[in-house]
């Protein structure tokens, strides 16, 4: 395993970075009551550099791949082309080799682009490099870790920088030779060892090499993190993948390893998560209750009905490690920051809850001045939308990245196993 290195002495505005990172927040389903971005908070304490447009975990190591070559050969050329024009270059071609190699079949295996086939002309709008991105700067794979990855890319091709070559796997110590200063500018490109024919035999699958480069990055720049503490043991991988593909949240919620977690806060976190959709499962309902007297059918709102009345009856238990506080303090260490709407809704909701959710006058009014200060002129229950809607709208269970997270587990045990080629 190899790294480069650049020295770089200019300072960067981390809350500028920050915005950018949560404008490419992912939302998944119309989130019609704006509960977004507490869902996103659980999320990221548990599985930080995961998101729900990610595909597979050869998506990291490829990309560190991609930007060692920029690196070590793009940019010795006379006229080398800027890092977002070789990426999108490259990262066609990666497309394309990845469609012939997997051939029929190709669009089930979470190659990003592959409904393009083998088309030059055609391409994804949001590449491979900026989907991964997050999650590269916090495994360790990029350095500093922040920056985005168009600063990144200008720092490279910046002249005012000499190249160092540095070895990560060589042991060398250059503190005594680095001022603290330049040592913590310097930037990084740290990547697996890859085979001569790796370009020529490209597949979706991880290699080895991979599997083990990037379990280790993951337990070494994450140890806290929910995904972190799965990595360091094969008997929870293993414990993970003992459940069916379509498996969610709610099922990995309860598998056996959680109790025994030394952390207490992660544990805590799950069983918050957990209990968070539980919770908030109720004002979807009378959402969709109120949906459909409006614009559905009475069929419909007779089974949501029911639903309300299961969920009503499950509260006592839904309630019974609930702590609004951990929630919030949460979704502050992430560095969210709710709506005041949003957090009123909440915690007005919650409060319902306690009260055993009898006063169904009182939880309509709640969602539906939520669903109106959330999505303004587009909200439903204004009565904007066509009549005649017979199915569920909006959220229906939060799986906090869990799909992801499930496929990952599986390509890095199927690598270490040699169990090459497994489906998405």
């Amino acid at each position: 395993m190899s790294s480069l290195g650049w020295i770089d002495f200019s300072s960067e505005d981390s809350a500028k970075v920050r915005t950018v990172l949560d404008l490419l927040s992912d939302t998944g389903v119309i989130d019609e009551l704006g509960i977004g971005v507490i869902r996103d908070s659980f999320a990221d304490r548990m599985f930080p550099g995961i998101s729900t447009v990610q595909t597979r975990p050869k998506y990291f190591t490829l990309t560190a791949h991609l930007l060692k070559d920029y690196a070590e050969k793009e940019l010795s050329k006379t006229r080398p082309r800027s890092l977002p024009k070789y990426l999108e270059d490259e990262e066609k071609r990666c497309r394309i080799e990845l469609v012939k190699a997997h051939g029929e079949g190709r669009q089930n295996l979470g190659i990003i682009g592959a409904t393009f086939g083998t088309d030059w002309n055609r391409d994804v709008v949001r590449k491979p490099s900026s989907i991964y991105w997050t999650g590269l700067r916090q495994y360790g794979f990029i350095s500093p870790s922040n920056l985005s990855l168009v600063e990144f890319g200008r720092r490279l091709a910046d002249g005012k920088h000499r190249l160092h070559a540095l070895l990560q796997d060589s042991g060398e110590d250059r503190g005594d030779d680095d001022d603290a200063m330049d040592h913590e500018h310097r930037l990084r490109i740290h990547a697996p060892d890859r085979p001569e024919d790796y370009w020529d035999t490209l597949s979706i699958d991880l290699t080895k090499e991979e599997a083990e480069f990037l379990r280790a990055q993951i337990r070494a720049n994450q140890p806290d993190s929910l995904l972190g503490q799965i990595l360091m043991d094969d008997a929870i991988m293993d414990e993970i993948l003992e459940l069916p593909s379509s498996a969610n949240f709610e099922d990995f919620a309860a598998l056996p390893f959680l109790a025994s977690l030394k952390n207490e806060s992660l544990r805590a976190t799950v069983r918050q998560a957990r209990d968070f959709w539980r919770l908030l499962e109720g004002a979807h309902v009378r959402y969709n209750i109120q949906l459909q007297e409006l614009l559905g059918t009475s069929e419909v709102v007779g089974g949501f009905v029911k639903r309300w009345e299961r969920w009503r009856e499950q509260l006592p238990q839904y309630l019974a490690e609930w702590d609004t506080g951990f929630m919030w303090d949460v979704v502050r260490e992430r560095g969210s920051v709710p709506k005041p709407s949003t957090r009123q809704f909440v915690e007005e909701w919650i409060e319902e809850c306690y009260a055993g959710a009898m006063n169904e006058s009182r939880c309509d009014a709640l969602v539906k001045r939520q669903e109106l200060r959330n999505k303004g002129k587009r909200a439903r229950l204004r009565g904007n939308g066509a009549e005649g809607i017979n199915h569920w709208i909006g959220l229906d269970g939060l799986n906090y990245r869990f799909t992801e997270i499930y496929q990952l587990v599986r390509d890095i045990r199927d690598a270490e196993l040699g169990k090459g080629g497994a489906d998405a």
